[in-house]
């Protein structure tokens, strides 16, 4: 797929931080600009999907149940992302130091990811059910916050995994909040709510 099909924005309000949405496997960008628009209703939608595999397979990084990941793949797909992320931002004249990344599975893997590594730029993470990869050299992220969400009853990504995760975005000095909900791998209702509250709190106020 051509980059710019994978690439998608929707305008907002330009003083508003911006949102980059990532996608979990076989997502959408008109899915993901919905959501993120229920999330943000002022800012700037960035939606960009996973270079790897196509259609319901399509994911950031390639995943499976049996295999270990490609850590050199995860590190060249986070620098595009952040690159990508960068232009969009400078094209619109909106403000990347206040980027907020949106991330649900896979897509969440990739910007804890990111946000370890310094690769992704921004003050703010909303991470629905990350998935847990190696990050080698993590960078310090003072004054950064991230919310995490576990689905006690996810089959995919444990709440265990989902701690490891988030037990790493503190040891470079990331604020971080976790939602714990009785759920699966699928979001709930509730989870959402609470995603759109803490980000209006932390990460929206001008």
């Amino acid at each position: 797929m051509a980059e710019e099909q994978l690439i998608e924005t929707m305008p907002g309000a330009n003083t508003a931080p911006p949102l980059l949405l990532l996608q979990g496997t076989g997502g959408t960008n008109q899915e993901m600009l919905t959501f993120g628009r229920r999330l943000a209703p002022q800012s700037p939608l960035i939606t960009i999907g996973g270079r790897q595999g196509q259609g319901r397979q399509r994911q950031y990084y390639a995943q499976t149940a049996a295999g270990p990941v490609d850590t050199q793949q995860i590190a060249t797909e986070a620098e595009w992302l952040g690159q990508q992320a960068q232009a969009i931002c400078r094209e619109h004249r909106w403000d990347s130091d206040q980027l907020v990344v949106v991330g649900y599975s896979n897509g969440a893997a990739m910007a804890a990811y990111g946000v370890q590594t310094g690769q992704l730029p921004g003050q703010a993470a909303v991470l629905f059910h990350p998935l847990l990869l190696p990050v080698a050299q993590p960078k310090p992220r003072p004054g950064y916050h991230a919310w995490l969400s576990a689905g006690a009853h996810d089959p995919l990504v444990t709440v265990a995994t989902v701690k490891k995760v988030l037990a790493n975005l503190t040891t470079i000095g990331v604020e971080t909040t976790l939602e714990e909900t009785g759920g699966t791998h699928q979001l709930t209702p509730h989870e959402v709510l609470a995603a759109q509250q803490w980000l209006a709190v932390n990460a929206l106020q001008g």
